[in-house]
């Protein structure tokens, strides 16, 4: 099969689905991932109408289904919406109310060599699937995202 053809496809069973909505948007996300959403939420903010089509139940893909363990390398080089994200991971980790498995005094706070929370830059790289989830759900407000 042909990359081209089945991307056309793809496309074509997406417009389908959709096709009771009977809108039209610039910007049509197939796929519920982390990049997905992100992806949207910036066609969004630059005056676009977008639409995800995902045959999951969850938004997040990898990061909602426990890739929550995030190698992140050189920090320094993840910025915009991405950095947005791992900051709303650290405002939700700040609050008392998140913790339910251990105190936060308590919780080591390293993954992979380097800190998970870096109170510094207000940011936090490890994290569980359902906080990735509520997360990106919170953007939800920004593109269509009605799922399939």
């Amino acid at each position: 099969m042909r990359f081209p053809s089945f991307c056309a496809s793809l496309v074509a069973l997406a417009a389908l689905s959709f096709s009771s909505h009977a809108e039209d948007y610039d910007v049509v996300v197939y796929g519920g991932t982390a990049s997905g959403v992100i992806a949207a939420v910036q066609a969004k903010k630059l005056g676009k109408t977008v639409i995800v089509v995902s045959p999951d139940k969850h938004l997040g893909g990898l990061s909602s289904g426990g890739l929550g363990f995030t190698d992140t390398g050189n920090k320094a080089v993840i910025g915009g919406l991405s950095r947005d994200f791992y900051h709303r991971v650290w405002m939700h980790y700040d609050q008392a109310s998140a913790w339910s498995w251990q105190k936060k005094e308590e919780y080591g706070g390293k993954g992979q060599g380097t800190p998970a929370v870096d109170g510094e830059n207000r940011t936090m790289w490890i994290f569980e699937p359902h906080t990735a989830e509520q997360i990106l759900g919170l953007y939800e407000g920004e593109p269509d995202c009605r799922g399939g």
